[in-house]
């Protein structure tokens, strides 16, 4: 019985078969995002099979990598080379698994950071085949990694130390051996009136103005003297090593003749004028201390741009204690009080919220501008107990409110660095909304960019925390800063209130409108509510929520008010009429 042709029928089958199976695992490891590869346990590891994905990340075909066995080594990062050759002989040698991250060379010059993940494959009696593996391109985390880094040590602004790296320079300057006639010294500047800049031009100019003096000040310090920015308007120059006092009015001579020139920014030649504080010697902390208080006898002082630190302080330097010690004394007193300025919803329009403003009223002085108390509170770590305060009292009034209305309504509150920074501030949060009895989705934690960048990764735990309960995120200010976007990816944030300087001119026309549009379209985008501050026309209104944007605040709808005020008008809905 002939069954000749049934034999071949079956073997086409299974030659049909296996051509199959190779067909839908070389489709489905093209589909892959990453590149396969397959390695010969020869001395050159030849290349058997690398999958089509090698030539975009690379720029090199899949038959150069099959042809030329000296490709891999030729791409391989000079410094990285001798470890990932030792990595792969280790495997070849022990039959463990590699896993590996270093850097490739594209053909056009590019740095590929790859994460290299091999194995010996095995037959069936357990001897070895080939290497068989993957490269994932992790350029992109990588890059995000070294930006954190940066953040962590750099003003993103400036590019100059931030304050933490700067204090950490300066406690070595201070513990290296010097020769005994040389000292450190710190040279203190505070630029004067800044804040007109930002009130008359924007932010951004004022931002501008910042970065072009950091890149002057960077220019002209001495070799081995470092710069930082500590925040705001204030800058600091450690000297490492002086011999006499005189080095350093010197070199406070060469800095106030660069903050002088004219400084072009948007068609306009601003000028700036600076403060000098200069002490020598000592600790750090005294250090510091000494010449942040030079720095106000010479604002005090018409006649002098700097001056050397003594034991007597002028009378500006002693207002300043004065006040650190008035506001220690403030929430005991309950000087403090809160007003709130309502958020509405532009579509059904009502108003869905409130925001909690501090104010203080000083038994003298009456009330006093919050920028004139809390920078200080900042600067002091008073604002962890006054922001504590301010948690627990803004819960208590919602919570009164819900009551009182009948629905709900969220009570936004404005977050510092400083209490982001505190360990117990999750418990700070929790005990508010427990003793307030208010849902955590009614409260609104505000913080700004800067806010974020000066907090850090433990920040970010707490904030992911916080977020877990239930409690929102809103960025504020957004769009004056440089880090709007990596903080939108990295945290969950729940609204973004777009800054008031891009809302300010938009019912005039022109560019900023069109910047206005472009920073809502990427809102929407990442599907974020947006606020619109500083709505003050009936025009605005209307452009924004045309625009998209979900809600706005602003003198338009109501200015701060007291408690009873605002209840007032809630209760009386004084709002006016949408758009």
């Amino acid at each position: 019985m002939d069954c000749g042709p049934h034999v071949e029928t079956a073997d086409s089958a299974e030659a049909g078969d296996a051509r199959e199976i190779e067909r839908r695992y070389r489709a489905l490891v093209e589909q892959l995002p990453l590149v396969v590869y397959v390695d010969a346990l020869d001395e050159s590891s030849s290349n058997i099979f690398t999958s089509e994905q090698i030539e975009p990340l690379l720029g090199y075909p899949v038959g150069q990598w099959r042809d030329d066995p000296d490709l891999f080594v030729r791409t391989l990062h000079p410094e990285d080379r001798v470890r990932v050759l030792a990595a792969h002989a280790r495997t070849h040698k022990t039959h463990e698994p590699m896993s590996i991250e270093y850097r490739l060379l594209a053909r056009d010059g590019r740095v590929v950071f790859v994460r290299d993940e091999g194995v010996i494959v095995l037959d069936d009696e357990g001897d070895p085949l080939y290497l068989q593996g993957y490269l994932l391109d992790v350029t992109a985390e990588r890059e995000l990694q070294e930006q954190l880094r940066l953040q962590a040590l750099f003003d993103p602004l400036t590019g100059l130390a931030n304050r933490a790296f700067f204090h950490e320079q300066l406690e070595h300057a201070v513990s290296i051996r010097k020769e005994s006639e040389q000292r450190t010294a710190l040279v203190f500047i505070d630029l004067n009136e800044f804040k007109q800049i930002n009130d008359q031009y924007g932010h951004s100019v004022g931002d501008e103005v910042l970065a072009v003096l950091g890149n002057r000040l960077k220019q002209i310090i001495r070799a081995g003297d470092s710069v930082a920015r500590l925040g705001g308007d204030e800058f600091v120059v450690l000297l490492t090593a002086v011999a006499e006092p005189a080095e350093a009015a010197i070199v406070a001579e060469r800095l106030l003749d660069q903050i002088t020139t004219p400084i072009e920014v948007a068609g306009r030649h601003l000028s700036i004028t600076a403060s000098i504080g200069i002490a020598v010697g000592g600790s750090a902390a005294e250090l510091l201390k000494q010449a942040d208080a030079a720095m106000y006898r010479a604002k005090a002082n018409g006649e002098a741009d700097y001056a050397f630190y003594d034991d007597e302080l002028d009378q500006a330097a002693l207002n300043r204690f004065k006040r650190l010690g008035e506001l220690r004394e403030a929430i005991g007193r309950k000087e403090f009080t809160l007003a709130y300025q309502p958020v509405v919803n532009l579509d059904p329009f009502e108003v869905v919220g409130l925001e909690a403003l501090l104010r203080w009223q000083h038994p003298e002085h009456g009330e006093i501008a919050p920028l004139d108390f809390i920078p200080l509170a900042e600067e002091s770590g008073l604002i962890v107990p006054i922001g504590r305060w301010v948690l627990l009292e803004a819960c208590f009034y919602a919570a009164r409110l819900r009551e009182l209305l009948g629905r709900d309504l969220e009570i936004s509150v404005n977050v510092s660095a400083r209490q982001l920074q505190h360990p117990e501030f999750v418990e700070h949060v929790d005990g508010a909304l427990q003793r307030a009895d208010l849902p955590a989705h009614l409260l609104t934690l505000e913080l700004t960019e800067s806010v974020l960048v000066a907090s850090g990764e433990r920040a970010e735990q707490q904030l992911g925390i916080l977020k877990a309960r239930g409690v929102k995120l809103a960025l504020d200010d957004f769009g004056t800063g440089y880090a709007s976007l990596a903080y939108l990816q990295r945290l969950p944030v729940d609204v973004v209130k777009i800054d008031r300087s891009f809302t300010a001119k938009i019912d005039s026309g022109g560019d900023d409108l069109a910047l206005l549009e472009g920073i809502v379209g990427l809102g929407r985008a990442l599907g974020l509510q947006l606020v619109a501050e500083g709505i003050e026309r009936g025009a605005q209104q209307g452009i924004v929520q045309d625009l998209g944007c979900h809600g706005a605040q602003g003198f338009h709808f109501g200015r701060p008010e007291s408690a009873a005020l605002a209840t007032e008008a809630l209760t009386q809905a004084t709002l006016p009429a949408a758009s």
